[in-house]
């Protein structure tokens, strides 16, 4: 499996420690629901960032269904695509201006 759906999926295999990059849906609420994550992600340092919706999450993975967080693993069959994905990602994340 190279993509882990839903909050608690993702949460055990984070603390199973797979690695990857994590994706959580802006909208979901109660945010009770993913506040954790970002913090389970620092901790075992997995870089996140998130989407403005969850339907959004859940087509970018080819599902009709919506999909509150998902984290993409490494996998042999595009490993080179994954890195450079990763790295623009990244990088990109950290170029943001901070507002505070």
């Amino acid at each position: 499996k190279c993509i882990r759906r839903g909050v608690k999926d993702v949460a055990k295999a984070i603390r199973k420690g797979e690695k990857g990059f994590v994706v959580i849906a802006g909208d979901i609420s109660p945010i009770d629901v993913i506040s954790h994550l970002p913090v389970l992600c620092e901790e075992h340092k997995i870089p996140y960032c998130y989407v403005p919706a969850r339907l959004d999450l859940g087509q970018a993975i080819g599902s009709n269904t919506p999909c509150s967080t998902i984290l993409i693993t490494k996998n042999d069959e595009y490993k080179e695509k994954y890195k450079q994905w990763y790295q623009r990602r990244v990088r990109g994340i950290k170029e943001l201006p901070s507002i505070y």
